[in-house]
Order: structure tokens, then sequence, then C-alpha cells
């Protein structure tokens, strides 16, 4: 599997795990790290949803196969790039386009660390959505 494959995998699972509708964005944020073949994984999962004319988030879990596809990207990534990653965020917007930013510094959440500001930031994602909708005008 290549990357790209592993990205489009990777979204799609994620779409998957969402069982709510009427939404506009959906938003993983996943840690995982690797012990002796076995991923241990992290996740805060968002969907940005308008209803009645209003935006809300909700949160929702991942999925068996959203897991898998998670840590199938992280072999990908240590196999075929030789790169050890963290995380990743990834991002897929109910037109079908995606993002995924991969971290390649230790999970943080996983090894008991606060980091205030990506917290505070998936806390109030919806702000950040709006501004972002905000700027593309």
């Amino acid at each position: 599997m290549d990357f790209t494959e592993a990205q489009t995998a990777l979204a799609k699972a994620i779409v998957g795990s969402a069982a709510i509708g009427a939404w506009e964005r959906l938003v993983a944020n996943v840690e995982i790290l690797e012990h002796e073949g076995d991923y241990q994984l992290d996740y805060v999962c968002l969907a940005v949803v308008r209803g009645d004319g209003t935006l809300s988030t909700e949160q929702f879990d991942l999925s068996d196969e959203a897991r898998e596809a998670a840590a199938a990207l992280y072999r990908q990534r240590k196999e075929e790039a030789g790169e050890t990653i963290g995380g990743f965020e990834a991002t897929v917007d109910s037109t079908g386009a995606y993002r995924i930013a991969i971290d390649h510094d230790a999970p943080k959440r996983i090894n008991g660390v606060w980091d205030e500001e990506r917290e505070g930031r998936l806390d109030h994602y919806l702000d950040h959505y709006k501004a972002e909708l905000a700027g593309s005008r």
C-alpha cells in the first residue's frame, strides 16, 4: 500500500465511523504508539454539523476499521519512508476532500502530557471552523 492509498483508506474509514447526519467536516486527532507490534491509540473525533441553520460539533468514536487504517498508515510511513509518527490530524469535508497532517513528535496524550494549545483548539474547534469559513469568502 502506498502513502496515498493509506491516506484514502483512512479518510474513508473515518467517514464510516461517523454515524452522524448532515455533517460538514469530520476531524480525527489521533495519537499512536507502537508496543511490540501492537498499537495504542488515543483520539479525539469531532463532526461539524449543520442543523436548523446553526453549526455545532458532535463527538464520535473511531470504528475498528478506522483504528486499523490508522495503524496501517503508521506502518506505511515506518516501512516505506523510515518515519516514526506520533499521530496525525485528519479532516474530511462533506465534499470528499481530505487532509492528513502527520505529527512526528512523540504522542502527548498517550504519554500523559497536556498540550494546552492543541486541546484548546479541539475544545473550540467550531470557532476555528467558522473562522476558516469566513476567511475563504
